[in-house]
């Protein structure tokens, strides 16, 4: 459907452009053989169905219109006042700018408008491609994308087989300060160890994911009775003593993470936003 859709307005714009083109070509043809030369008022004419262009183009049809009308009022008016009060005759060319100018502008509004679209809907399909994308492309961890419903499947087999299942989130402690400190590109070299760090450490089959808009990241990982408090032990010191080569600046600054725990309960946990809140819960206390 969307594919028909961009196929339509790309239809238009070549129907549009041929059409503009023809314009352009008759008015070259009517300046060089139509006399319009003769007259110097016609080439300042030009000049306002260029700016008349302009504003079509980057505003809307309704803007156009406005513009052709003041257009065709005052320069209409001003050769009727001028027959009226000194006999000038009106010429041909005043009736051919008045259709001409209004023509021109707002064709080009119409193709603003049909690019408009274009740019909107591809923008639309990015976001809906970014959305489906499960893997983080810079980090080579798993997006925000499939996180619930990994949660879930991971409660699922705790209820089936009785196996600990664990959710921990983890944000870098103090990260609005570290990002004034060292900045976006810094920031992000430290995003890119720490998940190195996470992939190396953690088991093949524990879930790791970067949660972008949340800025934390998520871990979901079975375990046995208190397994879950050694990882967070162990990843908190490795990240602790963790070394950025070439980057003197951050290792003195001692990266230090905050930590939320929460293993699934199904008495007390119904579906995976509840098991969510409860790990962000737990976050609090780690202080």
């Amino acid at each position: 459907m969307k594919t028909k859709l961009d196929n339509q307005i790309s239809k238009k714009l070549d129907i549009l452009d041929t059409t503009i083109i023809t314009i352009f070509f008759i008015l070259l043809i009517t300046f060089s053989y139509g006399g319009l030369n003769r007259n110097p008022m016609n080439v300042f004419i030009v000049l306002w169905v260029m700016i008349g262009m302009i504003v079509g183009y980057y505003t809307n049809i309704t803007f156009a219109i406005l513009y052709s009308i003041i257009f065709d009022f005052i320069y209409s008016s001003l050769h009727i006042f001028l027959n009226m009060s000194k006999s000038i005759p009106i010429d041909p060319d005043v009736y051919f700018w008045i259709i001409t100018l209004p023509i021109i502008t707002l064709m080009y509004a119409y193709k603003g408008k049909l690019i408009r679209e274009i740019q909107l809907e591809n923008k639309k399909l990015k976001k809906e491609n970014e959305e489906l994308v499960m893997i983080d492309k810079e980090t080579g961890l798993r997006s925000s994308q499939s996180f619930f419903n990994e949660i879930q499947a991971y409660m699922n087999i705790s209820k089936r087989y009785g196996v600990e299942t664990y959710l921990m989130l983890i944000k870098i402690k103090y990260q609005n300060e570290v990002i004034n400190i060292l900045g976006e590109d810094k920031y992000n070299k430290i995003i890119m160890k720490l998940s190195k760090l996470l992939d190396d450490f953690l088991r093949e089959e524990d879930k790791k994911f970067i949660l972008r808009d949340m800025n934390l990241f998520g871990i979901i990982l079975l375990s046995n009775k208190n397994g879950g408090k050694q990882v967070v032990k162990r990843l908190k010191e490795m990240i602790y003593n963790i070394e950025f080569e070439e980057e003197a600046v951050i290792n003195k600054m001692k990266i230090e993470i905050i930590v939320g725990l929460a293993i699934y309960d199904e008495e007390t946990i119904n579906n995976p936003y509840e098991f969510f809140q409860m790990a962000k819960k737990d976050m609090e206390y780690d202080v």
